[in-house]
């Protein structure tokens, strides 16, 4: 992938989060999701596709993510998921070897056929609006000729993943970063399309024009030489890749 498509896919993530609704405020603990698919446009792939066996295998996917999505309720959250139609327009976020023309003097340079998807995180009490993401997937998985089987399964990993970075992207309470840190290395088996990780990195101020990450004594991080870079890690199949956003950016 060339350095403008990389800078491309940085662009891609930052102007998504700016799309979010405002996430769920810090310490607000989730107990019980319910998710629901909206069967709609699952009748464009011309195959018989069932949302509610679709949704089972994203809910349970996500739960080896450490969100909570018992089978019966009472609910603290629903989380829902809708496809769009298919429409030719930008490749998605991520990596894109083979979609979309090469040609940047086609008036479709990087245009593919893409699915979008979007997630919603509500509060089961109010239906207050929590957070939301929008996310774009390559369709060329998606064709009818593919099988009922494999078209599922795309679906499947298309929206876990768009959902998964929604809730990914939350300030986690306190009890779920317990269960992280608890569980720090525990290995789902099933692994997203594409991940998107957007943190701040606390860094020294400039010493000899380099920029060197601050190593604070007995955790304090408050001193007045620390500087937070903003970092966007793209998780995907191989190595991540890492954009970093300041005087040494990359």
């Amino acid at each position: 992938m060339s350095i403008r498509n990389l800078r491309r896919v940085a662009l891609a993530v930052l102007l998504a989060g700016l799309l979010r609704g405002a996430p769920a405020a810090d310490g607000d603990r989730i107990d019980a999701i319910q998710f629901q698919l909206d069967p709609t446009h699952l009748e464009q792939f011309g195959l018989d596709l069932d949302a509610d066996e679709l949704g089972g295998q994203i809910k349970r996917n996500l739960s080896q993510w450490q969100y909570p999505f018992p089978d019966n309720g009472p609910y603290s959250h629903k989380l829902d998921a809708k496809i769009g139609k298919v429409e030719h327009g930008d490749t998605p976020v991520g990596f894109s070897f083979s979609s979309g023309n090469s040609d940047p003097r086609a008036l479709d340079f990087q245009k593919a056929d893409v699915l979008p998807v979007s997630c919603e995180l509500r509060r089961s009490d109010n239906e207050a609006m929590l957070a939301q993401a929008k996310s774009t997937f390559s369709a060329r998985p998606l064709a009818r000729s593919k099988g009922k089987a494999l078209v599922s399964e795309k679906l499947i990993d298309q929206i876990g993943t768009a959902c998964l970075n929604l809730l990914e992207d939350l300030p986690r309470s306190a009890d779920m970063a317990q269960r992280r840190a608890q569980t720090g290395s525990f290995k789902p088996s099933w692994m997203p399309d594409v991940r998107v990780e957007v943190k701040e990195v606390p860094v020294a101020a400039p010493a000899g024009g380099e920029l060197k990450p601050l190593a604070p004594a007995n955790g304090d991080d408050s001193s007045s030489n620390v500087e937070l870079k903003k970092e966007i890690i793209i998780h995907n199949q191989g190595n991540p890749v890492i954009f970093t956003f300041g005087h040494e950016r990359k």
